[in-house]
């Protein structure tokens, strides 16, 4: 059996070492060297009838259930948000042509995009910048029926 030296095990470990934080690195960065850290990455939920107002925004005038959906928000502000199978049960459908994002930060600052197709299988995706405050506290994202910036239909949590 063939002995490891020292020297040779502590250069394979700061091999690996280094191999790891180069791949960490690069994972972390954009083409251009540049953080593009998550501030929020997070599930959402369709809204209930028993949903209070968040953020002051009301709850939809129907409960709204949701196959999958998450929203991610990156600290340069890249904003995107998928969402399949969000339906009024009832219905077994969505019976909207549009929905649309709201980002929340430091609890007030409301920041909406722009609209975007919303299918009758409930199916969505929102892809914006938006511009973010200098700091961004307790993230939240929102999902507006018809663009409706008062009202919410999903949100992040659990």
């Amino acid at each position: 059996m063939h002995a490891i030296s020292r020297t040779a095990a502590f250069l394979a470990g700061a091999v690996i070492g280094l191999s790891a934080l180069a791949a960490t690195s690069s994972a972390s960065a954009d083409s251009g060297g540049v953080p593009r850290s998550d501030i929020l990455r997070a599930p959402l939920q369709g809204s209930q009838l028993s949903d209070p107002p968040l953020f002051g925004l009301v709850r939809g005038g129907a409960p709204w259930v949701i196959s999958e959906g998450t929203a991610r928000l990156r600290a340069d502000g890249d904003l995107t948000v998928e969402v399949e199978g969000l339906i009024i049960p009832t219905r077994g459908d969505n019976p909207l042509a549009t929905l649309s994002a709201t980002v929340v930060c430091n609890g007030r600052d409301l920041l909406t995009t722009a609209p975007v197709p919303f299918s009758t299988a409930g199916d969505a995706q929102v892809h914006a910048r938006v511009a973010l405050p200098a700091r961004c506290l307790a993230p939240a994202v929102l999902v507006n029926p018809l663009s409706n910036a008062g009202v919410y239909i999903a949100a992040t949590g659990r």
